[in-house]
C-alpha cells in the first residue's frame, strides 16, 4: 500500500502540479506535527528532535507536500541514522523570496559516492536494506519532486563531525 501511495504521489507531482493548491503553511507547526506523529519510533530509537524554527514561520506551498517533505526526511533519519541520534530542523539564511531549511542529524551519514543518486526513484545505498528496513525507495524522490514543484532546491551533504544534512528551500 505504501508503494502504491508513493507512486501515485510521484505521478501527481510529474503532472502540472494543479492537484496541489498553494496556501500559507506554518512550517514550525508542520514539523512539530510530524515529530509528534512519529514520537513512538523516535523514542524507540532513543532519538532527540530539535526544532529551531521560529513559530509562525510560513511558506507559500501545498501543506500536504510540505508535510510529506518533513515526514520522509524524519522517517529516513529514524530508519537509517542509528540509535541515540539528534535530528535538528532549523531555518537558515537563503535566497530572497524563499525560506531555507536545514534538516540534519549526527548519525551514520550518507557515503559521498551515493549522495548524487539518493533522490532517484528506487535508489538504495545498500540492496540489503530494502527487505530488512522496509520503505519503498521513493521517499527522497518525493522530497525532491515536491520541493521542485515549489520552485525550490534541495541538496544533501555530510556534516562536519558526521551525519547527513539536507538543505532545501520553499517559497516565502
Amino acid at each position: 500500500t505504501d508503494l502504491i501511495n508513493d507512486i501515485v504521489t510521484l505521478n501527481k507531482l510529474d503532472e502540472t502540479g494543479s492537484n496541489f493548491p498553494f496556501e500559507e503553511v506554518d512550517v514550525a507547526a508542520v514539523v512539530t506535527e510530524v515529530r509528534d506523529n512519529l514520537m513512538a519510533d523516535i523514542m524507540r530509537k532513543g532519538m532527540k528532535v530539535e526544532i529551531e524554527i521560529e513559530p509562525g514561520t510560513t511558506v507559500n506551498g501545498n501543506r500536504s507536500l510540505v508535510v510529506s517533505v518533513f515526514q520522509n526526511l524524519l522517517e529516513n533519519a529514524i530508519t537509517y541514522a542509528g540509535e541515540n541520534v539528534t535530528v535538528t530542523v532549523r531555518s537558515i539564511p537563503g535566497e530572497p523570496g524563499f525560506r531555507t531549511f536545514s534538516f540534519a542529524d549526527n548519525g551514520t551519514g550518507i557515503p559521498e559516492e551515493h549522495q548524487s543518486r539518493i533522490f532517484e526513484r528506487f535508489y538504495r545505498i545498500d540492496d540489503g536494506r530494502s527487505r530488512k528496513s522496509g520503505g519503498t525507495g521513493l521517499g527522497l524522490a518525493i522530497v525532491k519532486n515536491a520541493i521542485l514543484l515549489h520552485k525550490g532546491e534541495v541538496s544533501v551533504r555530510t556534516r562536519p563531525g558526521g551525519g547527513a544534512e539536507f538543505i532545501f528551500s520553499l517559497p516565502a
